[in-house]
């Protein structure tokens, strides 16, 4: 991580973000807020949020003013780790669609940037895989749902990434099977 941040810190929801916080990404996942710049663009000069993300050694820029439209906010706390258990160790919820139509209804949970429901779609996909082969698409949703979970996870926990995939694991596993009708 750059130097130029001390030490993350979690921020309270609807706080505004600061250098030091650490924010997810919808798309891009967990990241520490490096630094807060002006830059002109199209004529106007806006503020930035520069956001290191770790896991992919990127960096991205988000529009103060857009972070609540984007879906950014703060990396849970305690009481949002127990609610991802709750869901991670839920029963997957049953899957009667086809899968464009699986694919977007998790693309939908996704973009809406709730953890809750990006902790779902880790949770039934992980299903689906521990019942029959994913195909190519089904598995790439599924590893990139499972990097923006682990990324968050690795701060909420303050552990490295293969702590927090493991952490994932754990409880999927524990996690009871639906029933077959």
């Amino acid at each position: 991580m750059p130097s130029t941040v001390a030490k993350p810190r979690t921020v309270r929801r609807g706080a505004g973000f600061d250098v030091g916080d650490l924010v997810v990404h919808p798309y891009h996942g967990a990241g520490v807020v490096v630094s807060r710049r002006r830059r002109r663009l199209l004529g106007g000069a806006h503020e930035y949020l520069e956001i290191y993300l770790a896991h992919s050694s990127l960096k991205i820029l988000v529009p103060c003013e857009a972070a609540a439209s984007v879906g950014l906010r703060a990396v849970v706390g305690p009481r949002g780790l127990r609610s991802i258990v709750a869901v991670l160790e839920d029963v997957p919820a049953p899957s009667g669609m086809s899968w464009s139509a699986r694919r977007k209804h998790y693309q939908a949970k996704l973009h809406g940037g709730d953890v809750l429901e990006l902790a779902a779609v880790v949770r039934d996909l992980a299903a689906r895989a521990a019942e029959s082969k994913l195909s190519s698409s089904e598995r790439e949703l599924y590893e990139r749902s499972r990097c923006v979970l682990v990324s968050e996870l690795r701060y909420a926990l303050g552990v490295d990434a293969e702590r927090a995939a493991a952490y994932i694991d754990e409880h999927v596993a524990s996690s009871p099977r639906p029933c077959e009708e």
